[in-house]
This record gives structure tokens, C-alpha cells and sequence, in this order.
């Protein structure tokens, strides 16, 4: 048993100090010479109600712990956002009622985020930089606003960009949520074309931090790499960040017409090998259905976690009792006396009140 205050250590301090203030004025009174024969009786019963008030305001309490099931599943969305991911070749592009890759992007972040509607997830967004922009989380309408509000880097700020450039971060990340959950599930799923633009700055860097997909593969117990575009590839739109349609092609400089990006299926492959996990090409036409990625053969996958909650349990019922009968017995009390006044200033029987002006 400990006394957790309900409204603080302040206020009930500042609370007993005014009941015994109370009951100091009220003793005066009720305890003098000569005072009623019940006065005593009712001095401590208000002594006796203004402890059981303090004491409620104290909080008596106690602690308890409580076993509640938790998803141990962690899953960490890699999303390339280059201007390549703008190609539109998914489903057969615009002209044929499909869109760009990063369409089809959205449609299967959407479909891994129902799939563990338990779980938590963490974004690292791709593009001329590797940032985490949502941390790990179990606030799935953070995951769907951030997936819904998906776009693709703005082009005249793009400097090139590749897989490679994600990896510093990605292992940083993972090794740390290793280190403080090591009976978790991590599952990486990484969506991308593929295509590097950096000149292998990005390798480069990767390189300089000593991370590697094959190190990364230590920490990681499932996922997917999931590769966008067709064979023919795609031309993309330039985005200014204002999201307004009929923006002019990206050229190709070299050649002076629309650019054309084709995805990079050997470098995909290459990173799904070196974590372990699958790779799928993603079209938007004749997809393998989103459960080939979802459903994952991990043990921890498929069991609930425990976790134990630690709570405080208020024991105040029984004092409310003694409470609620004092304050009736203390009603019943006054109801008594406040009739024994009306008896005193009620005339005797057989006498008459005496006239103005006296007796004629």
C-alpha cells in the first residue's frame, strides 16, 4: 500500500491544513464549559470526516502489473522518391488509365501497412539524400498520411541519387533498434527502381561508413525488395513541389529529347540476394498479389509479444463508505437539532401571545 495523491502532494497538504483549521474553530465551540451533552460526540465525528477526506485525497493505493499482448514486429519502409520513380509506365502509363511507379509505390505500402495493422513502422524516404521521416511508430494514420502525401523529389534540387546512399542510415537504424529490442522481428522492405544517377557517390559513401547489404543482412529477419518499371522504361514529368499537371518532360541532355529511365533489375536483385529476402518486379500489369510480400515466414511474425504494464489501483471505495455514512449520520444530526430549535421557539401549549399596548 502507497499514497499516490489524487490532485497532487500540494493541494492535499493545503487540504488538511484546512480541516484542521476547521475543526481547531470548530472545538472552541463544541468542547467549551458547559457546551450540550452530544457536542463532544459530534466534534469527533467531524474529526473523523475530515480524516477519511484527507486520507481520500491522499490516494491510497496499490501497485499492480498487468500482461497485454503486443506485436514484437518491426517493419522498415525504404522509398525511393528520385525523379525517376516518376515514369510513367506503371499499368501501361497515363494513355492506358494506369500512372507512374511511384502509383504502384503507394498501392503496396498501402497493402504492407494492412497487412501488420499491429506493428511498428519507420520510413527512410530516398532521394538526392537518405532522411527518416517517420519514425518508428505504431500510429498507422501517421504511416497512411505520409504514404498518401508520397511524391517525388523536386526536380531542379535533385543531384542524383542510388540504393547505396540509403544504406549508412538504414543500418544505423536497424543495428540501434537491434541493440535495445533484440527479441523483435525487423522486416526491410525497399522500393525502388533501382537506378543509380549519383556516379557512385553514394557506394562511395556507403563504403567510407563500412555498411554493407551483406552486414545489413545480420539484423534483418525478412522483407522484400520490390523493383518498379518496365523493360522499355518510362519518361517522367519535371515537379516543382506545386503538384499542378501538363509539367514539361525531364530531358536527357545528352540527347535533347524526353529522358527515359529503365529500371535497374540486376542491382535490385543484388540487394534482395545480399539481405536474404525477395525481390519482385512490380508493373502494374500481372503482379504477383501483394500477399507474395506480405506473408512472411517468421516465427516472431506470426506471435503476439507480451509486455508488462505497470499501473496504480486507487483503494478509496472503502473510505468512500465510511465517508458517506459519517456525512449522513452528520445530516441526521443537524435535522435533529435544527427541530429542537423550532421546539424552543415554539410557544408553550394553553399560553397566549401577550397583546400590543397591555392588558384593557
Amino acid at each position: 500500500m502507497s499514497l499516490v495523491p489524487l490532485f497532487g502532494w500540494p493541494l492535499t497538504i493545503l487540504a488538511a491544513l484546512v480541516v484542521v483549521a476547521a475543526l481547531a474553530v470548530s472545538a472552541r465551540w463544541l468542547l467549551r464549559d458547559g457546551a450540550d451533552p452530544g457536542a463532544r460526540t459530534t466534534w469527533w465525528r467531524r474529526v473523523a470526516l475530515g480524516a477519511v477526506v484527507v486520507l481520500i485525497l491522499a490516494g491510497p493505493s496499490l501497485a499492480a502489473t498487468q500482461a497485454v499482448a503486443v506485436s514484437n514486429v518491426e517493419i522498415y519502409l525504404v522509398v525511393d522518391r528520385t525523379g525517376s520513380m516518376a515514369a510513367e509506365d506503371w499499368a501501361g502509363g497515363p494513355d492506358a488509365g494506369g500512372g507512374t511507379r511511384l502509383d504502384g509505390v503507394r498501392a503496396d505500402l498501402t497493402s504492407i501497412r494492412e497487412a501488420y495493422p499491429d506493428a511498428r513502422f519507420s520510413v527512410i524516404a530516398l532521394d538526392s539524400t537518405a532522411a527518416r521521416e517517420l519514425p518508428l511508430t505504431r500510429d498507422v494514420n501517421a504511416v497512411d498520411a505520409w504514404i498518401g502525401a508520397l511524391q517525388q523529389e523536386i526536380t531542379n534540387r535533385s543531384h542524383g541519387s542510388s540504393l547505396e546512399r540509403a544504406l549508412p542510415l538504414l543500418t544505423q537504424t536497424l543495428t540501434a533498434a537491434a541493440d535495445s529490442s533484440p527479441e523483435d522481428a525487423r522486416l526491410v522492405y525497399i522500393l525502388s527502381d533501382g537506378e543509380a544517377t549519383d556516379d557512385g557517390a553514394g557506394a562511395d559513401e556507403a563504403a567510407a561508413a563500412g555498411t554493407s547489404w551483406e552486414q545489413l543482412a545480420e539484423v534483418v529477419d525478412g522483407g522484400a525488395v520490390l523493383g518498379y518499371g518496365t523493360e522499355s522504361g518510362g519518361s517522367m514529368r519535371a515537379f516543382d513541389g506545386s503538384g499542378s499537371d501538363g509539367a514539361d518532360y525531364i530531358v536527357d541532355p545528352e540527347t535533347g529529347e524526353a529522358a527515359v529511365s529503365v529500371p535497374d533489375t540486376a542491382e535490385l536483385q543484388s540487394v534482395a540476394d545480399a539481405l536474404g529476402i525477395t525481390y519482385l518486379q512490380r508493373t502494374g500489369s500481372d503482379d504477383d498479389p501483394a500477399s507474395t510480400f506480405t506473408d512472411q515466414d517468421v516465427e516472431q511474425v506470426l506471435s503476439d509479444g507480451r509486455e508488462r504494464k505497470r499501473y496504480t489501483t486507487y483503494v478509496v471505495w472503502p473510505l468512500g463508505v465510511i465517508a458517506a455514512g459519517l456525512l449522513i449520520w452528520e445530516g441526521a444530526a443537524l435535522i435533529r437539532a435544527d427541530r429542537a430549535v423550532q421546539d424552543l421557539a415554539r410557544p408553550a401549549v394553553g399560553t397566549r401571545p401577550s397583546q400590543a399596548g397591555g392588558p384593557r
